[in-house]
């Protein structure tokens, strides 16, 4: 019998070996760093070999598994090889693979190796990886089946035991234990689709499959040496992973072969996981681990420039030395289709969300020296049909930049952008379109850069003058809560700073390390970070002081007039901080809570305007001021949200302004009254509008002689009144009883039928945030930054970095 099959063995030697020109060494090369102890043993061994692939178990032959049917067969050193040539003479496989020959195979392989990379349209994801663990299913030299049904099955081993069966037709696996009879495999045969679909072929005292090519011979095709054009061709790992450890080690190592043009059809095999059976396994292809490290970097914030380094590739080719790790411009490329397919998503639940969005607008700047480039990161706030707050950052773009020079062109890729694609009005509007907010906007909350820019201003009028803003854009543009308050303490800065600054400092000195310790553990409080603000810092200090002079009643180191500096100091400073701490809440905070935390401010201001002490009296008073024209500015907002908690409504915004305005307070609850009435009845002329198309375009499908028109005008105008009505019997019906674990979302989801427009009103208003950030970067020094490592890079990869981190989250 001519051996092409084998000659090709010799065709791909194993680099550093030298060809063989023996034709009795031939299998030899071909399995070469498989079964290098074989190599050695039988240098001249039968020629039965060249019809055969030796396995190996703990360096020894255990089996022989035959190139075509690929039926193993027992075969130790004691057992000679007359089993494997009379196999040989009644292997229905080699009939098959004659045939084969001729026509060519349907299964063509290449070789692959750490010297040959795989071309590009090589199919790297469908390798196949053969294991030791597979050796358990095989069935043992002198097993015998009495059972005819046998003759059907192929017998599974696990740990010399038969625990299962495979149907050779459909490839289903039954147990088949001692224990469990063989009935339900007779059964199994008489509804078994394969089997009646196909041919047979039966050999007594032995099991093949059937003899039309099937999913599962074709997969052991490619397990196994694959017969192509009469030629073997095998698919090796590197050789440093084939080759022999110098501790003795002679494992065999699994065999790889990979499909050079046709996919590999995956088997249908059932885990026997009570029987820890071993399977043969696809490893993940590369088109699906790319996107995954692309959402790892996103999501870690690494650079990715991560895959060019050399740490990153050695361990990728630990793993798998034939998977190519992408590329840098490949991993940005991911990346950008990773935000793509993620924001598609999120536009899609936002237009079935709420009736409308509230934006906030924050400045970022790149991390390190003082920046050359700032950029505006757009935020969506809404409630979703679920009634859960949701903030999702929807843009990210440059806001402003320093003039471009050499080293900048090189270096920051933002600086190409152009003018037209930077600024505020461009970024937002851009936003809006991009994702069709535009008939959804109910409010901005932004920065002092941002609100100050005319800009802004220039895109309110435009969507003012378009009806896309409710109430004429009263809740449009507000300031940032979080960025006043940190610019009333700013304005103060030197006033607070000669009041308690010595006083902190000779203090501190003047205490051990192992007394800090004490006191800062009983404290309760988070140690500021690095880069917090300096009051921040202060604060953390003086409520140090503070402690110390609880837990150490006896020790005298400061005089009551410095502690009485310190307490008021320290009692304005800790209200700022925690009314800060509040609205920027990871949690998204609804907007009731707005009015109660901004009065918490006014009051404290207004208790130590009081001070006996002079500075500190001035100081407050020029703090006063600040708040003051806040307050004029953004009480209106600030004030709806509460009126839409059933535990306060009016009653509650009355009671407040009467005690501090007095008379002029009339002119406040006027204002939002009025604004109250005005936003319902814009959000009822919607509804209505909504009804009355749902009616003209049911009395257009109707006849002309339609008796029940009448009616249906009739449910109209009655459903209009009872709108007018909604508003009234919500603000005279009882308030809801105070508790700190009310929910006032599924208070309005619960009532939702009661108070249809309001529910939908305070859908949209409770989302309303007060700060742009969270509070991370609220009590950061520089405030949210871009890693040094990201801003060099294009800006819609910036973007796409930014935005998928946050929606991962």
């Amino acid at each position: 019998m001519d051996h092409v099959l084998l000659q090709n063995g010799v065709e791909h030697p194993v680099p550093g070996e030298e060809h063989k020109e023996d034709s009795s060494m031939k299998v030899e090369v071909a399995f070469d760093g498989v079964q290098s102890p074989f190599r050695f043993r039988h240098k001249k061994r039968s020629k039965v070999w060249e019809e055969y692939k030796p396995i190996f178990l703990n360096g020894k032959v255990q089996f022989a598994e035959c190139l075509y049917c690929h039926n193993r067969l027992s075969c130790k050193d004691s057992n000679g090889t007359s089993h494997l040539w009379r196999h040989q003479k009644i292997c229905p496989g080699k009939e098959e693979a004659a045939q084969r020959r001729q026509k060519d195979s349907y299964f063509p392989c290449v070789l692959v190796n750490r010297n040959d990379p795989v071309s590009p349209h090589d199919l790297v994801s469908e390798i196949i990886t053969e294991t030791l663990s597979d050796i358990k299913s095989v069935t043992p030299s002198g097993s015998r089946f009495t059972s005819k049904v046998w003759k059907e099955f192929t017998p599974i081993y696990v740990e010399g035991k038969l625990q299962a069966a495979d149907c050779i037709h459909c490839h289903k696996r039954l147990s088949a234990n001692k224990f469990g009879g063989r009935s339900h495999l007779s059964r199994h045969l008489i509804t078994c689709a394969g089997r009646h679909g196909r041919g047979q072929i039966h050999q007594k005292g032995l099991f093949y499959p059937s003899s039309i090519p099937s999913l599962k011979s074709k997969m052991q095709d490619e397990l196994s040496p694959a017969l192509t054009n009469g030629k073997v061709q095998i698919a090796e790992y590197s050789s440093k992973l084939l080759r022999t450890s110098s501790s003795g080690d002679s494992t065999p190592k699994p065999i790889r072969v990979v499909p050079a043009q046709h996919s590999l059809p995956t088997p249908d095999c059932t885990s026997l996981k009570k029987q820890r059976t071993s399977f043969v396994t696809t490893p993940i292809g590369q088109e699906t681990s790319d996107p995954e490290l692309a959402g790892m970097i996103a999501m870690h914030g690494y650079p990715l420039s991560i895959v060019e380094h050399e740490e990153m590739v050695r361990f990728v080719n630990k793993l798998n030395p034939v998977v190519n790790l992408v590329s840098r411009n490949g991993l940005e490329e991911h990346c950008l289709a990773l935000f793509q397919k993620e924001k598609e998503n999120l536009k899609s639940k936002i237009a079935h969300s709420s009736r409308r969005v509230s934006l906030s607008a924050s400045i970022w700047t790149p991390d390190g020296s003082e920046p050359t480039v700032n950029y505006l990161c757009l935020t969506a706030h809404y409630v979703d049909e679920d009634w859960k707050v949701h903030r999702i950052i929807i843009k990210f773009g440059m806001f402003w930049s320093v003039p471009a020079d050499l080293e900048r062109m090189v270096h920051c890729m933002e600086a190409c952008v152009p003018e037209s694609e930077s600024g505020s009005y461009n970024i937002i509007s851009d936003a809006i379109r991009d994702w069709n907010l535009d008939q959804k906007l109910l409010s901005l909350i932004s920065v002092g850069e941002v609100r100050d820019d005319n800009n802004t201003s220039l895109l309110k009028e435009m969507l003012i003058e378009k009806k896309f803003l409710p109430i004429g854009g009263k809740l449009y543009n507000v300031s940032c809560v979080d960025y006043i308050l940190n610019s009333i303490v700013f304005k103060v800065q030197s006033d607070i700073l000669h009041l308690v600054s010595d006083i902190v400092m000779e203090f501190l000195v003047s205490l051990t390390q192992q007394q800090l310790l004490e006191v800062i553990s009983h404290m309760g409080l988070k140690c500021p970070q690095e880069d917090a603000k300096w009051w921040h810092k202060l604060y953390f200090r003086l409520e140090v002081l503070l402690h110390f002079k609880k837990s150490f009643p006896s020790d005298e180191r400061l005089s009551p007039e410095d502690t009485k500096i310190v307490e008021s100091v320290c009692k304005i400073l800790r209200t700022f901080y925690r009314v800060i701490e509040v609205i920027s809440s990871p949690s998204s905070p609804t907007a009731n809570m707005y009015f109660n935390e901004i009065w918490k401010i006014r009051t404290v201001l207004q208790e130590e305007a009081l001070n006996d002490h002079r500075d500190i009296a001035t100081m407050v008073m020029m703090m006063q001021e600040a708040f003051n024209e806040y307050w004029q500015n953004s009480y209106l907002w600030l004030a709806i949200p509460v009126v839409l908690d059933p535990r306060f409504k009016f009653s509650f915004i009355e009671f407040r302004l009467k005690r501090a305005f007095g008379t002029d307070s009339a002119s406040y609850l006027s204002v939002i009254r009025e604004t109250v009435r005005e936003l319902f009845n814009e959000y009822c002329n919607s509804l209505n509008q909504t009804i009355a198309v749902v009616s003209n375009s049911e009395a257009f499908g109707a006849d002309d002689g339609d008796s029940l028109e009448d009616w249906d005008r009739h449910l109209h105008e009655q459903a209009s009144s009872q709108l007018s009505s909604e508003l009234d019997d919500y603000l005279e019906d009882g308030l809801v009883p105070r508790k700190d674990d009310f929910d006032i979302l599924n208070w309005w989801m619960t009532h939702t039928t009661k108070y249809p427009t309001l529910a939908t009103i305070a859908r949209d208003i409770l989302a309303m945030p007060a700060s742009a950030v969270q509070s991370e970067a609220a009590f950061s020094s520089s405030g949210p930054v871009i890693p040094k490592h990201q801003s060099a890079l294009n800006i819609r990869t910036i973007e796409a970095l930014v935005c998928t981190r946050d929606w991962m989250r």
